[in-house]
């Protein structure tokens, strides 16, 4: 794990994160010097023993497939309470190269909070994970939104050595 000091000790965050394995919000999670609380789609819900799982590890449940204005609520209400949110911001694991989506920059946006780029990738077995400087959104039209958000992308293959990006 590098660059933990970049992550704000305090206040609300969205820790904005590329996604290529189904291990990487624990991992992720686990190296950061504070709680994350991550937005999950809404199917890892559906089962009792999954639910309960993921609402002990602080998650919330949201509809990828539409804009999900309870999930929104509940991140902007998480975020101005002072606390850390977890999002992958191309929506979905990828192995290629995905469209980044404007949520997290949306959410940083509206609660005026700082987004932290962080990239994980894997070395043979083993996973890397590293934070970027925090980033403070401006403005607050859809076009703010998407140019942050093409910046904290390029902030996230910036992290990742060349060798590990995606289509290296």
């Amino acid at each position: 794990v590098t660059g933990l000091e970049n992550v704000p000790d305090e206040g609300g965050a969205v820790v904005a994160c590329n996604h290529v394995s189904s291990w990487d919000p624990p991992v992720v999670g686990v190296s950061i010097n504070r709680k994350l609380e991550f937005m999950a789609k809404k199917e890892l819900f559906e089962s009792p023993f999954l639910r309960a799982v993921m609402r002990g590890l602080r998650a919330f449940p949201v509809d990828r497939h539409g804009q999900d204005i309870g999930a929104i609520k509940e991140a902007l209400r998480r975020l101005k309470a002072g606390r850390a949110i977890g999002i992958f911001v191309q929506g979905t694991r990828n192995a290629g190269e995905a469209a980044a989506l404007d949520g997290a920059s949306f959410l940083a946006q509206r609660a005026q909070v700082p987004v932290v780029p962080a990239a994980i990738w894997r070395q043979g077995r083993a996973f890397h994970v590293a934070f970027g400087p925090p980033l403070t959104p401006s403005g607050r039209t859809r076009e703010d939104a998407t140019e942050l958000t093409g910046t904290v992308m390029e902030r996230i293959q910036e992290l990742i050595p060349p060798a590990h990006r995606q289509g290296a």
